[in-house]
């Protein structure tokens, strides 16, 4: 329990040290711009990315990302955790646009770094403000150089087992003809979400599979996006604990 507190306590320091350094891209920001903005907020978020690795010791697998294509994608996958960004993050070297939990936003360090990363807030309550984050990250995916990654249960699934995928996540890719590629995470909510606190030398997996093609699926397949999509995510954790079990 005393390691677990100390842990908690480095990472707290380390997410505190980025507000030390916002002021030096906000400068950025006001100089040369919101792309090269966001590219340094995205530097001090993968030295934070690397030094939460290093205090859970978590074993990072990660396989796949020769599955990208060279072209705006969605970022598709399950949602387990919290630190499931900070894998991905760790796994690509790619512009990604987060859309996330507006509850995000309340956090004040979380929220400036979320600004300068241009990430859209959803909000459940309010459909129509959710149409609008829609519209700009398909924006994003028709006018900018960036990838978009969304999580269609909405929420962090605490487990192995996979929540509802919302259908509004597929608009983005529907209306740009974006590829969706799916992202596999699995053991990541052991870190953090099953006893709410730091677990040390977890084997957390991250798969990237290959890129689906909304105009290359039939009529009946693009109804059914969802469906082949969780299938698809669920079939790679079945493996996934046939071989580590």
């Amino acid at each position: 329990m005393f390691k677990s507190i100390i842990n908690g306590m480095r990472f707290i320091f380390s997410a505190l040290k980025i507000s030390f350094k916002l002021p030096k891209v906000n400068k950025t920001l006001e100089s040369e711009g919101k792309d090269a903005a966001y590219d340094e907020a995205m530097l001090i978020t993968k030295k934070h990315i690397d030094e939460a690795i290093k205090i859970g010791k978590i074993n990072l697998d990660i396989t796949g990302t020769e599955n990208i294509p060279d072209e705006p994608v969605v970022f598709m996958g399950n949602h387990q955790s919290y630190v499931d960004i900070y894998m991905l993050l760790k796994a690509i070297d790619r512009r990604v646009i987060l859309i996330a939990k507006k509850e995000i936003n309340k956090i004040p360090v979380i929220s400036k770094l979320a600004s300068y990363l241009q990430v859209l807030f959803l909000d459940r309550d309010n459909p129509r403000k959710d149409l609008i984050v829609i519209r700009k990250a398909i924006n994003i995916l028709k006018d900018k150089n960036y990838d978009v990654l969304v999580y269609p249960e909405g929420t962090r699934s605490k487990s192995k087992k996979m929540g509802k995928f919302l259908g509004g996540s597929f608009r983005i890719a529907q209306k740009t003809k974006a590829p969706i590629v799916p992202v596999v995470i699995d053991n990541a909510y052991k870190v953090l979400e099953k006893d709410k606190r730091i677990k040390e030398n977890v084997n957390v997996h991250l798969k990237i599979l290959e890129p689906i093609y909304i105009e290359k699926l039939s009529q009946e397949e693009q109804k059914n996006i969802s469906s082949i999509l969780k299938g698809k995510i669920q079939k790679e954790l079945d493996d996934l604990n046939k071989t580590t079990n």
